[in-house]
């Protein structure tokens, strides 16, 4: 599953070196990061943080805090931190995938069967030629903003860890 991610563009590897001590970048980190809630009610949150997620001495994990509009509130990445000579070595995955999206994509699918059963049992293909494009397009969809999710918050955290 990770290979098939990567090939097309759901998962992503950085590799980052920071010049500042370990304990100084977590505790920067810290500063940057408040506590997860559900990306559904990131709106009401007045907090003003740049990520969401959990920071421990050796890890941590993060989601872009999106307040307005969600763009990419499936995308979080996973860190680890390792101290070496007085910079800090950052290896992080950056996963576009979702519990939710395979709800919306078994949704999709169930959707698109019974429209193609339909039309096998009613001989015609009106409801294919019409639903099929717009399934499509649905499918197309999701995946275009999983990807993109991972690109935006790859790009975000390599500004945001430039901390110097």
């Amino acid at each position: 599953m990770s290979g098939i991610l990567e090939i097309f563009g759901l998962k992503k590897h950085l590799n980052l070196t920071v010049n500042m001590e370990k304990s100084k970048f977590i505790e920067s980190l810290k500063l940057k990061v408040k506590p997860n809630s559900l990306f559904f009610f990131d709106i009401f949150d007045s907090e003003q943080k740049e990520f969401y997620g959990k920071v421990s001495e050796n890890d941590f994990w993060l989601r872009k805090a999106d307040r307005l509009i969600p763009r990419s509130p499936f995308a979080r990445a996973y860190g680890k931190t390792t101290d070496k000579k007085g910079k800090t070595e950052i290896n992080i995955r950056i996963i576009g995938w979702h519990w939710f999206i395979i709800l919306w994509f078994i949704g999709l699918t169930s959707f698109l069967s019974l429209i193609i059963v339909e039309s096998i049992t009613s001989n015609t293909l009106g409801l294919l030629i019409v639903f099929g494009p717009v399934f499509l397009f649905f499918y197309i969809y999701a995946f275009y903003k999983l990807r993109s999710g991972v690109k935006k918050l790859e790009n975000y955290i390599l500004t945001e860890l430039e901390l110097n």
